[in-house]
């Protein structure tokens, strides 16, 4: 009988399932156990006969009943499965059991499944090993691997590394690909074992020739890297080739890096971007963000794909969605432009707050600016100085450069304080030219000048005008020295000075006043070019436009003389008043003299005043309010604010609306002693009764403060309104930010949006700055930079600062003009007065900010 056993068996093994069930029926008929197991495979399987479980099912139970272990299994299997019979995991456990006790590694490491996985028992990791172990000593592969997981991770028995090391070999040896990919990965990350690049390359080669993913696209990646094996892209593209063809999603990414960069295959290095956009879509979608986030950075730029900012917002969205913070940096970054998706500064702070909470150094440095600059967010530098903190110590040099500045305030023109020069190097040696600038004029207080030059020509480098400036000084200060030796050498002196003039022009074509000043003191005294005076003027008449009080002295005096440029004594005093303004010394002396020059004309003028007074006190109303006009403005001698009280009264009660407005004016001001406002009230409503647009406007504040009356917005619209309608420009800004704002009435976006037209073709600087701002936000107008940035340009030359501070904004971070960091500079400092500098935010990502290839081992 054994041999008719022995000859279904080989028949069996040749594929001749014919036989084998011809010489395996007679004997399941005799109740051969191995027989009827045979014959239950064949039909569960369809092997010689049609596959028929019932009829399966019939022959396992007649051999498990017989006590026989791979019938006992089957049966199990069939249970297990659902196969001919109602699923059963309890019975196939059972059944699982019978056949394991007899030694069955096949059936002991499928019941350990079981218990691992919770089928048809309460799932219990500790006898889950402890079936995969009697196994795993049998020399089965799939339970060496799978107990040598739970000795690496811990589960279910005490984690053992050495262990888990002797298993994987076990199975690896065996051919088993997972355990020698697992090798590898222990080997190559050093896990409970040392580290052996050489030896993972080993393994994860024989997985990957067995066709494992993840083998193959970490062998992919040691190739990359040159990690344990000589690096080679062609290589490593084949890998993640390979891979790929089996849908792993990180090959579909690095491949599609490696494609977009021009690496890896052997025929070209040129990009292949149709190929990087079919590979990024793949993995994208499987929802890997880093492939999504490049897609939006492609469609953003218009990079391998038609440009679509809609898209690429589409594609960020994902990518943030799923926590990457790269991408809620970028999602924050177009909620604030507007690229893509409409203006909402609110959205903006929420996935900068979300990039912020990962750490996101530019996202931190971004924040913090929100926080010291007060915009959608309560003003603190408290918190700027936190979230600032955070992004230098990942490096981030905007961060480190916005400490320095911090540590700057209140400093004036003292040499910077320790901690600054310590985060302006940080920055500088990053690059980042207005930290070099700044360090450079750091060090020029001390005694190392040279390596101040050093500094200064490294932001010169990167095109920055203040940096070019200060290296044409320090040349200027160079030939001075060389005419003093003894004797002076003039190819020194004479290269000294083109260098500085060269330098001069080169910073002066970037817009710089003090540079394109100092070229005409150069072109006036001829050095480096002969001397030529017309040249000189048309320099100092540039920088005077560009508001530089030494090119406005200097122009003056040229006009006042007529050398270099046609006399001309009213623009003279106009450039002498303008410099004198911003302090300049010597104007201001000029200035003087010229007050000197038209004391007769003042003395005459005495003899006016004292006309007004011989009227005032005959009762002249208007004598009177001129009298007082004469005493308030220092007209009649040095400013005398009660003098000027007391014939203003005397217009006033004579019912002249001018007078009574300015009376109310001084008591609402306290100019004079004032105890009650409703004095104040007194004056104005007197004026306003007469249509005095001043008067119309104090009332509107005075009903929209509650200040002597009860508060009534609907009377301070009403107040408002009439003295807009009479031309008042301030009257026109405050009742369009009324109505913008539904106080005292509904609200009228329309009629707001006209009131701050009218004011601002007025000239009113708060009137176009909310214009602009309102471009800005996309509220109540549509999203415009470019519109938002000229009436900035409109309102900051008027003073605003809030104007000046955004165009800084908008300059530094190229929001609809070219990114010109000169220009932002030079708005800042307008903005700050006394020269805070500024602080600046990151950008949008560009195409060399693309994710590089995945580094994370599978």
């Amino acid at each position: 009988m054994k041999s008719l056993l022995a000859d279904a068996d080989a028949a069996y093994g040749r594929g001749d399932f014919a036989n084998a069930l011809r010489i395996s029926r007679p004997l399941a008929a005799l109740d051969f156990a191995a027989a009827q197991n045979n014959l239950g495979f064949m039909y569960a399987n369809g092997q010689g006969v049609t596959q028929d479980y019932a009829e399966a099912l019939k022959w396992y139970q007649l051999a498990a009943a017989q006590n026989y272990a791979p019938a006992q299994y089957n049966l199990g299997f069939m249970y297990n499965n659902g196969q001919g019979v109602a699923q059963d995991n309890q019975k196939a456990l059972e059944l699982y059991l019978l056949a394991a006790e007899q030694g069955l590694p096949d059936v002991q490491t499928n019941l350990a499944f079981m218990y691992s996985n919770g089928q048809g028992v309460e799932k219990d990791l500790a006898n889950a090993a402890h079936w995969f172990e009697r196994a795993a000593v049998q020399g089965n592969a799939t339970a060496q691997f799978n107990l040598a997981c739970m000795y690496l991770d811990g589960d279910g028995l005490d984690a053992n590394a050495k262990t888990a090391r002797h298993w994987f070999e076990s199975a690896a040896a065996q051919g088993h690909s997972y355990a020698q990919f697992s090798l590898g990965s222990m080997l190559s990350q050093g896990r409970g074992v040392p580290q052996d690049q050489a030896l993972a390359v080993k393994w994860y080669q024989l997985a990957a020739d067995q066709g494992d993913a993840p083998a193959q696209y970490n062998l992919a990646l040691m190739l990359g890297q040159g990690q344990g094996i000589a690096q080679d892209e062609h290589e490593a593209f084949k890998y993640y080739k390979l891979a790929a063809a089996q849908g792993h999603v990180d090959s579909h990414y690095n491949l599609a890096v490696m494609c977009a960069q021009g690496r890896g295959r052997s025929d070209t290095t040129e990009p292949d971007m149709a190929k990087a956009i079919e590979h990024y879509r793949f993995a994208a979608a499987l929802n890997h963000p880093a492939a999504q986030f490049n897609l939006g950075i492609m469609f953003a730029n218009g990079h391998g794909v038609v440009q679509d900012s809609a898209q690429a917002f589409q594609w960020y969205q994902m990518a943030a969605d799923q926590g990457l913070a790269v991408a809620q940096f970028q999602l924050a970054t177009l909620y604030q432009t507007g690229q893509g998706v409409d203006v909402n500064p609110e959205q903006a702070i929420h996935w900068l707050q979300l990039a912020a909470q990962q750490q996101h150094p530019q996202a931190l440095c971004n924040l913090g600016l929100l926080y010291s600059s007060g915009q959608g967010l309560a003003q603190s530098d408290l918190l700027a100085s936190h979230c600032y903190q955070q992004a230098a110590a990942r490096g981030d040099s905007l961060a480190q450069y916005n400490l320095g500045l911090m540590a700057l305030v209140g400093q004036d023109n003292e040499p910077p304080p320790t901690q600054a020069m310590v985060w302006f190097e940080k920055a500088a040696q990053q690059g980042l030219a207005l930290a070099q600038f700044n360090l450079a004029v750091g060090l020029s207080f001390g005694q190392d000048r040279e390596l101040a030059r050093s500094w200064f020509k490294a932001a010169a480098d990167q095109g920055l005008s203040e940096a070019l400036y200060n290296l044409a000084v320090m040349q200027t200060q160079d030939a001075r020295q060389l005419q003093a030796c003894d004797p002076p050498s003039p190819d020194a002196i004479g290269d000294a000075l083109r260098q500085a003039r060269q330098l001069y022009q080169t910073s002066a074509d970037l817009g710089d006043s003090a540079a394109m000043h100092n070229l005409g003191v150069m072109h006036a005294l001829g050095q480096d070019t002969p001397q030529n005076l017309q040249q000189a003027a048309g320099c100092y008449e540039t920088a005077a436009a560009q508001g530089c009080a030494a090119a406005q002295y200097a122009l003056a005096t040229m006009l006042a003389s007529g050398e270099g440029i046609e006399a001309d004594e009213v623009r003279s005093d106009q450039f002498f008043e303008l410099a004198a303004a911003q302090g300049h010394l010597e104007a201001r002396l000029q200035v003087l003299r010229s007050q000197t020059r038209t004391a007769k004309a003042k003395t005459e003028g005495t003899e006016l005043n004292a006309a007004y007074l011989l009227a005032a006190d005959k009762g002249d109303p208007s004598a009177q309010f001129n009298v007082a006009l004469m005493y308030e403005t220092g007209q009649a001698g040095a400013p005398d604010a009660v003098q000027a009280a007391h014939w203003y009264k005397q217009a006033a009660d004579a019912g002249f609306a001018s007078a009574q407005f300015n009376l109310g004016a001084m008591l609402a001001n306290r100019q004079v002693p004032c105890t009650d406002d409703r004095q104040v009230l007194h004056w104005y409503q007197a004026a306003a009764d007469q249509n005095q647009p001043d008067a119309l406007f104090g009332l509107g504040l005075l009903y929209f403060q509650g200040r002597a009356v009860a508060q009534d917005m609907t009377r301070a619209v009403q107040y408002l309104k009439k003295a807009s309608d009479l031309g008042h420009r301030r009257a026109q800004f405050n009742l369009g930010w009324m109505l913008a704002a539904g106080l005292g009435s509904d609200p009228d976006p329309a009629q707001a949006l006209h009131q701050f037209r009218q004011a601002a073709q007025q000239g009113d600087p708060a009137a176009l700055y909310s214009l602009g701002r309102l471009h800005w936000l996309g509220d109540l107008l549509a999203h415009d930079p470019a519109q938002a940035l000229d009436y900035y340009q409109q309102a900051a030359a008027l003073g605003d600062t809030a104007a000046q501070f955004n165009l800084g904004f908008m300059h530094a971070n190229a929001q609809g003009t070219e990114q010109n960091y000169q220009l932002a500079l030079h708005y800042y400092r307008l903005a700050a007065g006394d020269g805070l500098v500024p602080v600046l935010a990151h950008e949008a990502a560009t195409d060399d900010q693309v994710l590089g290839t995945a580094m994370d081992v599978a």
